[in-house]
Formats: C-alpha cells, structure tokens, sequence
C-alpha cells in the first residue's frame, strides 16, 4: 500500500501531458463514467462534435469502454423521460429577471442623485430607473435561449450513434452481488470507492460496481493493454486526492515546490491504484477529469479541441475557479484592486458577449517613438513600427520589471487556464496605461499564444478582435496587433516558424487589411520579406486564394452525387493530389483522412500555409452539393508539398 504524495515530482503542464500521452497511446484502455454521457447535454453542438470525434477515433482502436452499469444509469433517465434534466433547459430561464426585478424595486427606494453622481451616471434619477427596467425588459432575449438551445432528443441520438459500441458486455448481476457481498466492509473501514456516498438512499453502490466492471475487464484484456484511464467528472475524496504541493519551473529553469492550486493536481488514492495492479497485474490505473483530459490534448492539437475546451472553461463549475485564479494573480502583483469577470456568453459562440465600446479620445496616447532601430537593407526603408530585439524574440523578454503589464503577460505564459483567463479579463484595466510599445506587443504576442492553446478568454479575444482593438487607444492597438501578427509567423526566438501558428489567423489577417493598420501591414511584411517566396498570401492581401475541385460520381454509390471521387485539386493552378511514392508521408501531407468534406480541405489549408479561410475561393468542376464527400483514389494522398509553408517553390 503506497502512503500517497504530499508533493507531487511533477508540474501542471507535465501531469497534464502525461495525461495526453496516455489517452493517445494504443496500450491505454479508456473507461467513462456516467457523468460524461451526463455532460454531453451541457455542450453546445461544436464541442459535442469535437468529443465524439475524439471517442470515434479511440472506439476503431477497441480501447473505448462505457461500463454497462454507467449505460444502466444512464437509461434510467431515458425509461423516466428525464434526458432534460441533463441540461440547463432544466433552470428556471426567468429566474435572473425575476431578481432583476426585485433589485429594481429596491432601487427605486434608496436611489437619489447623491447616489447618481458617487456612480457617474449620466443622468437623473427617472432616467435612471427608465434605463433599469429598459435592462430587465431586454434580458428574456438572451436567457431564452436556454429555453430552445439544447435538444435533449438530439443529444442522445448523438450518445447512442457513437458509444453505444463502447459499451460494456458485464453480467451485472454478478457485480451487484458482489458488491452487496463487500460494499458495508469496505463503507465501514471507509476504503474507496463509493464511502462518500453510504447517505444516498438508493444506488449508494454504483461507484464500486463500476470499480468492480473497471477491474473485471481491464483483467480480461491484459494481453492486449499495459494501463487504464478512467475519465470521469466525480471529484470526490473516494476516487481521487490533492497533495499539498506540487512542482513549477522558474524562469531561469529551476524546479521548485509550490502550492497544489489554480486548479489542483488531483491523483487516483492509492489504495485504488493498490488494488488494481493486484486484481489486473497491469501496470498503472490513473484518473482524471474530462477538463484535464481536454487541457491536456489541447497542448499539442488545440485546434481539435477548441470548442470543447472554451465550453469547458465558461462552464458554471469553472467560474469559481477562474475568480480565484484572478484573486492569486491580484495577489502576486500587490494588487489591492479587484477586476470584473464578464461571465456573459453568446448562444451561438460559446463565447463572452463583448461589452460596449468605448474609446475616450482625451487621454494622452502613449510612448510611440520607436524603441530599436530595424536592421538597415540598401533601398528598403524601414518601418515606422519598430520594437526591442528582446520583444522580436520574447523568449528573452525581461518580466522582472514592477509594472502590471508585466504582471499580465508573466500570467498568460503560464499555459494554465485558470490563471491566464482572469488575466486576459484584467487587460481591459490597463488599456489606457502608458507601457512601452514593446510591452503592448508582447502582450498581443501571448494573447495570441494563449489562444492557440485553448484558453477561453483569448479566444474569445481573437474572435472578437476588432471590436478589442478598438478599445485601446490607436498607437497602442497598433502594437498589440503587430505582435499577434508576429507570432503566427516567426518563434520565441525571432526565427521564421518551421509550421505557422495560424489557429487564429482570420481575424489579425482581416484587420492589418484596413487602411487605419497600415503602418501594421508595413512592419509585418518588412520582417517576411525574406520569406516571401514562401508564401501564397501576406497579411494585407484581399485578393482571393482559388482552390479547384475535379471530380467524378461513383456509379455504384447509394448516393452517387453525394460522394464523388477527387481526380483532381489544384491551389492556383498548383496540383495537391499526388500519387503515393514512399511508405513515409510528407510531413506536409497526410493531415486529411480518405474521405473528407469541403471544409476538411480549406481548414488544412488555412492552418497550413496560413492563409485566411475567407480568402480561399472554391471553385467546383462539376458543381456539387453542399454536403459533398470526396473520396481519395487509391495509391494518392494530398500532399502541400508543391505550395508548402517554409519551402521554396
């Protein structure tokens, strides 16, 4: 029996990617719990879609499993016709209004001009209460959408399409004995799982059922698999524990203990991991949240699992957590003052709905002489934007410097969402600061960085960067956009990327396209110059990229004119379809499966030769349906090779 860790030899990041490394390793047998299914009902269509994609890759291993009682609990709610209490169609929908209402009224007692003037409103008192109840009048608009936006029908179709291959064959009769047979020894000499749960009136032994399933079958197939991962969203102290500290890494690369927060590590309790190496001789058992699954994923394919992670960061569970990421970062600069979290999401999004723009053309814009001098080249003139060579490498950019912008970035390279979430949210208190222009493009630098790696808040930035641009002062804007630009294309350490960082590309490319960036525009491509012949589209290009499509029907196809064969796909005249000449694949090519969509195509395009989706013009021959699949011949592959980022055409 081990005696557990109080420190755990291992950083956030680590864990996490050990975590990613495990769910993607064909030896590692995969169980979800009841919970998941359960959760199903809380995503939105995206990050439905995202997961089952994800299950529907593991199940054609044979390595995904849904224990047979989490399915029995599961239809439990399908046989009583409670599918919506899953989802929070289940909430009352008026119930914000109906508080509303009431601070209205109270409001309508104590409020006076006294009042009106401590709080700045640009008004009187009736003014005042007219604008208050304009405000609660206008709220159904929004809250009824929890009324009509998730189809309890649909979900489970979506559930039962995908995992119901997964589940389990158990005899669970047999388990249910058995755990009648040892479930009060083990409740009474509290031996995980299911202690915590010896009050429920009923099913009080599920958890252990599902422990008894897990074991039974992780046995039955040993030969085949050497560890089990068990993802499920029950937290409690008879499944999992928090050691008190764990390991970070310095900026100098130093590894130091630190306090297990923001969010906690979380381990499967020994004895569980005891009792399963007994029961199966595999070698390892290990547990985990779908959270950390999703987080974990995201470091190396953020783009697999971007709507999923989004929806998991804004999910109600997480709000607490992202509050105390920005009190601990409050915490660490000094900082006394206390910054809002817009909570607020947009029904077709996922995202934070953005708050009114206002720009204040009094305040003195900040520094603007340019900080470096660009590297002189005999008849090029330099840009007018120009930045430290710390900040074109900002692997070496110095954070030690006191200022709050430094406390921001120093927070968004942390890689942890709960801290970079509350300090993407804290830049709206610095926006009319004066930091060096190095700063301010630093910081677009790892907004951009954080959005590639799945942090809600950055995301929902780049989604809505027009609109956030314009909230800072114009210089300013100009530096934060500059740096964003910058990191799709060259690395920390200013050298041209091996593969763009172009997850979040359609935005910035969209926005150093209007006249009012141009010195933007100048300064990115005076730095791609050398690298021009690499590229098909630069940023401030508005002309469309023509992609063409060649196909033919399947004569014997059910559906002849929904899947067509590719004979052909030309980019600018440039073929993409190749025949297949060595066993290894280009590393440019291979990204799209045998069958793909339309949209499979532009989106590996865009992400790799980093070119705007809506500057790819498609152009069909014959014309097709809109939900067209073409299918690869035999012996070719699509391959960038002809076009690809970074090598010469």
């Amino acid at each position: 029996m081990l005696f557990g860790l109080n420190v755990i030899n291992k950083t956030k990041d680590e864990h996490l990617r050990d975590i990613a490394t495990m769910a993607r390793d064909p030896k590692t047998l995969i169980f979800i719990d009841t919970n998941i299914l359960a959760y199903m009902y809380k995503l939105h269509a995206g990050a439905r879609q995202e997961f089952f994609a994800w299950a529907d890759a593991v199940l054609s291993q044979s390595r995904l499993c849904v224990p047979a009682w989490s399915a029995g609990e599961y239809l439990s709610r399908v046989r009583n016709r409670m599918l919506h209490s899953y989802t929070p169609k289940s909430r009352d929908p008026d119930q914000p209004k109906k508080a509303l209402e009431v601070m209205l009224e109270t409001a309508a007692l104590f409020v006076d001009d006294t009042v009106l003037r401590a709080i700045n409103f640009d008004g009187d008192r009736s003014a005042f209460l007219t604008d208050f109840r304009a405000a609660v009048e206008g709220l159904p608009k929004f809250t009824r959408a929890f009324k009509h936006q998730f189809d309890p029908e649909a979900v489970h179709e979506e559930i039962q399409t995908h995992l119901s291959p997964a589940i389990l064959n158990s005899d669970l009769t047999e388990l249910c004995a058995r755990a009648a047979r040892e479930g009060d020894v083990r409740i009474e000499h509290r031996l995980p799982p299911a202690f915590r749960d010896d009050d429920k009136e009923e099913n009080r032994f599920g958890d252990l059922i599902i422990w008894f399933e897990i074991l039974q079958h992780s046995a039955a197939r040993s030969d085949d698999f050497s560890q089990v991962l068990f993802v499920t969203n029950d937290e409690k102290s008879d499944w999992v524990y928090s050691p008190q500290r764990r390991m970070d890494v310095t900026r100098r690369g130093a590894r130091k203990a630190v306090a297990n927060s923001q969010p906690e590590v979380k381990l499967a309790d020994p004895r569980l991991v005891s009792e399963f190496k007994r029961a199966t001789g595999l070698a390892n058992v290990v547990i985990c949240s779908l959270a950390a699954l999703i987080e974990g994923l995201s470091k190396d394919n953020a783009h697999e699992y971007a709507q999923i992670a989004a929806a998991i960061q804004i999910n109600s569970s997480d709000i607490s957590a992202l509050s105390n990421g920005a009190a601990a970062m409050d915490s660490a600069s000094g900082s006394n003052a206390t910054e809002e979290v817009n909570d607020q999401t947009s029904p077709e999004t996922g995202g934070v709905v953005a708050d009114e723009v206002v720009v204040d053309t009094d305040v003195t814009v900040g520094p603007s002489e340019p900080e470096a001098v660009a590297v002189a080249t005999p008849g090029i003139v330099a840009p007018r934007l120009q930045y430290d060579v710390d900040a074109l490498r900002d692997s070496a950019y110095e954070l030690d410097v006191p200022l709050e912008i430094n406390e921001i970035i120093r927070a968004i390279k942390s890689c942890n969402w709960y801290i970079q979430n509350p300090a993407i949210a804290k830049i709206r208190s610095i926006r009319e600061e004066s930091f060096s222009a190095s700063a301010w493009f630093v910081l677009g630098r790892n907004i951009y960085q954080a959005a590639c790696g799945n942090a809600q808040k950055a995301m929902d930035f780049m989604a809505n960067l027009d609109i956030q641009l314009s909230r800072f002062h114009d210089e300013t804007a100009k530096h934060v956009l500059a740096g964003m630009l910058f990191e799709i294309y060259f690395n920390s350490n200013g050298e041209f990327r091996q593969k763009p960082k172009a997850h979040f590309i359609e935005k910035p490319l969209s926005v150093v396209a209007q006249e009012a960036y141009v010195e933007v525009k100048d300064f990115i491509r005076f730095h791609l110059m050398a690298h021009q012949n690499r590229l098909m589209f630069l940023p401030g290009d508005v002309g469309r990229i023509a992609l063409q499509y060649f196909s033919e029907s399947i004569p014997e196809a059910s559906d002849e004119e929904k899947i067509r064969v590719l004979q052909s796909l030309q980019i600018e005249g440039r073929e993409l379809l190749v025949e297949v000449e060595a066993e290894t694949p280009s590393v440019w090519g291979g990204y799209l499966p045998q069958k793909f969509t339309p949209d499979d195509v532009v989106q590996d395009i865009s992400r790799t030769l980093a070119i705007p989706r809506w500057a790819i013009a498609s152009e069909y021959s014959p014309g097709v349906r809109p939900d067209v699949i073409f299918v690869i011949p035999e012996q070719k592959r699509l391959s960038f090779d002809s076009v690809a980022w970074g090598i010469a055409a």
